[in-house]
C-alpha cells in the first residue's frame, strides 16, 4: 500500500467474486477462438515445460476454466507431446488475494499442476524466457495506483477534468507498457499472450460511474469523496494496439478484435425471465465484491468513523446503488465491451 493516499494501490478481489462474475465468463468462453489462434501460432517443439500463465486469475473459477481449454486446445492441436512435455499453470494475482478459495478449487481438480504467484502483474513474475503462454481476461483495466483523486466523480470515464483525465491515461499507458515489457521478457521466444481487456463503452461506463459517485455523495464527507476514487482505467482500441509498442518489446500482433458481450441477466430481464429487482440485487452484489475496497479505504483513511459505522454505511452505499438501478427500468445497460488480443514474442 503507497503511503501516498491519492495513488491508492490496487488490491485482490473481494471472496466470491467468483460467484457473480457471470459477464467475466462470458468473456473467458468467447476468448476460445483467440485461444485456437494463439496455439496455432505457438513454437514450442523443444521445451520440457510448458508454463502457462494466468495473470489476474482472482479465485479461479473462471481461469480454470480458460486453463483447460488452453491446454485441451494444446493436446487437440498436437502441438504438445505427452510423452515429452509437461504442463505447469501459474495463477498470479495481488497477495491480498483470496488464494484460499483458489487452493480449494485447484486442489478439487487435478487436471493440471497449478501453482500460484502473489505479485502484481505490472511487475517480473516468473523468470526470463520461461513463459510459453501468458492468459490474462478483464483485469488490465485495473491500474497498479491511482495517480490522482478525483474531483468531480469517482470513475474517470464520467470525469470532466481534463487533467485528472489525462493522469489516468498517462498511469494507464504506463501501466500497459509494464505488463507487455514483463511479459516479453519471461516469454520464451515462439511464446504467445492472449489478452482480454475491458474496454471503454462509452455510455454505459458513465452511467454507471454516475450512479456511484451519486450514491457516494449521499454518505460521505467531502474529503471522503474526495478520496473515494477508483483505481480504473477502461481502454479503447487504439490504446490497446499499439504496433509501436509491440515492436519495442518483440512482440507481433497475430490477431486483434472487439467484442461486445451481451450480459445473459439483461437478455433474461428483456425476455421477461427475470425482474428488475432480482437483476439490481445480483448486479450489485457483483459491483459491491469488485468494488467495495477503494470505498471502505476512504472511509478508512480519514480516521473519523469507528468499524461498525464503517460497516454501516458501506450497507447503507450499496442499498442506494441497488435502488438506483432499479430506478433507471429500461436504461439498465449490462453489455460489456472486449478487446482481444493475441501477440507472438518474435523470434531472433
Amino acid at each position: 500500500m503507497s503511503s501516498n493516499d491519492s495513488a491508492l494501490t490496487t488490491q485482490g478481489m473481494e471472496q466470491g467474486y467468483d460467484t457473480n462474475s457471470q459477464i467475466q465468463m462470458a468473456a473467458v468462453e468467447l476468448s476460445a477462438p483467440y485461444i485456437r489462434e494463439a496455439i496455432d501460432a505457438l513454437e514450442i517443439e523443444s521445451l520440457p515445460l510448458v508454463i502457462i500463465g494466468d495473470y489476474g486469475s482472482s479465485y479461479g473459477s473462471n481461469s480454470m476454466h480458460a486453463m483447460q481449454f488452453i491446454i485441451q486446445t494444446l493436446k487437440k492441436t498436437k502441438k504438445l507431446n505427452e510423452n515429452k512435455q509437461q504442463i505447469l499453470v501459474v495463477h498470479n494475482d495481488l497477495a491480498t488475494n483470496d488464494w484460499i478459495s483458489l487452493f480449494d478449487i485447484l486442489n478439487k481438480n487435478s487436471s493440471y499442476h497449478g501453482v500460484a504467484s502473489g505479485r502484481s502483474f505490472y511487475k517480473q513474475c516468473l523468470p526470463s524466457n520461461s513463459l510459453t503462454i501468458g492468459y490474462t481476461s478483464t483485469a488490465l483495466h485495473w491500474l497498479s495506483q491511482k495517480p490522482c483523486n478525483l474531483s468531480d466523480q469517482c470513475l474517470v470515464h464520467c470525469s470532466l477534468n481534463d487533467n485528472e483525465i489525462n493522469a489516468f491515461k498517462h498511469q494507464a499507458a504506463l501501466d500497459y507498457a509494464h505488463f507487455l515489457e514483463y511479459r516479453s521478457r519471461e516469454l520464451v521466444p515462439g511464446g504467445v499472450l492472449i489478452l482480454v481487456i475491458l474496454g471503454d463503452n462509452g455510455k454505459a461506463n458513465r452511467d454507471h460511474g454516475e450512479l456511484l459517485y451519486r450514491c457516494a455523495r449521499t454518505l460521505l464527507t467531502p474529503q471522503e469523496l474526495l478520496d473515494y476514487t477508483l483505481p480504473i482505467y477502461c481502454r479503447s482500441s487504439v490504446e490497446c494496439i499499439d504496433q509501436n509498442l509491440f515492436a519495442k518489446f518483440d512482440l507481433e500482433l497475430i490477431k486483434s478484435d472487439t467484442v461486445n458481450i451481451k450480459s445473459s441477466l439483461g437478455e433474461q430481464l428483456r425476455n421477461g425471465e427475470i425482474t428488475l429487482d432480482y437483476l439490481a440485487r445480483v448486479q450489485t452484489m457483483a459491483v459491491r465484491i469488485a468494488l467495495e475496497y477503494p470505498l471502505k479505504q476512504a472511509l478508512i483513511n480519514n480516521e473519523q468513523r469507528s468499524a461498525e459505522e464503517i460497516d454501516k454505511i458501506l450497507d447503507q452505499y450499496w442499498d442506494l446503488h441497488e435502488k438506483g438501478i432499479q430506478e433507471q427500468l429500461d436504461d439498465v445497460e449490462t453489455d460489456m465491451m472486449v478487446i482481444n488480443l493475441v501477440l507472438k514474442k518474435i523470434k531472433k
